[in-house]
């Protein structure tokens, strides 16, 4: 190519980076609990994060204003009851502006109503149009018993009283325990696999807990996809060079990217004190490793051991072909190399985290 046509290309690079960031710091996921009181909502949304959000049955049908929480880029909103004589079911719709949610969690245990069939018919109709999911968890499966008749006639019992509801049977019933874990591998992997556009997907896989190692490659592979981006962020608004080096850097930046990586991992500081004491040799090394990045300072002398080389511009090899292209200055490149090197060890510690948990008896078997 001419140095015209490499100049145009490495711009348009550039500005493709510059959208994706943007969009990816303005996109926040709008999720709604709605359900039955006393199901367990929101011990469900509480599993699926793996942090207690929302406290444990605090709210009742006689509850009248939404509660909110956020984590990361999750806005989770659990709505009160429906079409009760506080909220007939249209002023409810309206009231909470309830088609405008990304995603939305029906959650229920005990017999449905005539008012959950409304819903469920309310969430076809704005799937259709809008391509906004839903899913109907019917929890504490450990409490549904009988002895006259087995789990699975139960079970087929429940998701025909769902179909007569909707008065259609192309309806998913996913059944939950929050007590066994039982159900939610499957939840989450439908939940990924809706059809949310992919934004707003890496928001949910980076707020769920990693509850298998496929859930680890999730998160790992939507991290390195955003390393580029992350990148661009760190050396776009570099205006000074790094102190007794020839490398601009934007610290705020880089802390941010790292800050991030952790947080879509499940490493907070908290977490990793806890396990690098029991993880052996390996997982206090890499605990050693991530902790490194945790403080801005921490960051600038992982920097200052490394950034000599980028100065010379001997960073070519360590990156692909596009991302010699776009990099404008050696801390795009170094910034590319320590964040790939990053997600890799917060993606072994939170690998090793997993296992000794399952080996405990923590998690569900390992798959």
């Amino acid at each position: 190519r001419s140095d015209f046509q490499m100049a145009n290309y490495q711009e348009d690079l550039r500005e493709q980076l510059r959208r994706k960031y943007e969009e990816k710091e303005h996109t926040v996921v709008k999720i709604a609990l709605v359900g039955q009181p006393g199901a367990g909502k929101s011990s469900v949304i509480n599993k699926l994060i793996g942090k207690n959000l929302f406290k444990s049955g605090v709210y009742t049908d006689t509850t009248v204003k939404s509660q909110e929480a956020s984590w990361g880029a999750l806005r989770i909103v659990d709505l009160p009851g429906y079409d009760t004589k506080q909220f007939p079911f249209e002023d409810w719709c309206k009231q909470f502006s309830v088609e405008d949610y990304d995603l939305y969690l029906f959650v229920f245990a005990g017999k449905l109503h005539d008012a959950d069939g409304k819903l469920f018919k309310k969430f076809k109709e704005w799937n259709q149009s809008r391509k906004h999911p839903y899913f109907i968890v019917r929890n504490k499966e450990d409490d549904i018993w009988d002895g006259e008749r087995t789990l699975e006639e139960l079970k087929k019992e429940i998701i025909e009283d769902v179909y007569s509801k909707v008065g259609a049977t192309d309806i998913k019933v996913y059944f939950t325990s929050c007590k066994t874990g039982t159900g939610f591998k499957k939840l989450k992997n439908d939940i990924f696999a809706s059809g949310i556009d992919d934004v707003k997907k890496d928001k949910i896989i980076a707020g769920f807990k990693a509850d298998s190692i496929k859930d680890l490659d999730r998160k790992r592979a939507k991290c390195l996809d955003d390393i580029n981006m992350y990148a661009w962020a760190v050396a776009a608004n570099a205006l000074n060079p790094i102190p007794g080096v020839d490398v601009s850097f934007d610290l705020a930046a880089f802390y941010k990217m790292a800050q991030e990586i952790r947080e879509s991992f499940g490493l907070d500081e908290t977490v990793i004190e806890k396990y690098m004491t029991v993880l052996g040799p390996v997982g206090k090394q890499l605990a050693d490793k991530v902790l490194a990045y945790l403080t801005k300072e921490g960051i600038m002398w992982v920097i200052k051991q490394v950034a000599g080389q980028y100065a010379k511009k001997q960073f070519v090899k360590y990156i692909p072909f596009v991302g010699q292209v776009v990099a404008a200055c050696a801390g795009f490149a170094m910034t590319k190399t320590l964040g790939t090197y990053y997600i890799d060890n917060c993606f072994e510690l939170a690998k090793e985290i997993l296992e000794y948990e399952v080996m405990n008896n923590k998690n569900e078997i390992l798959k």
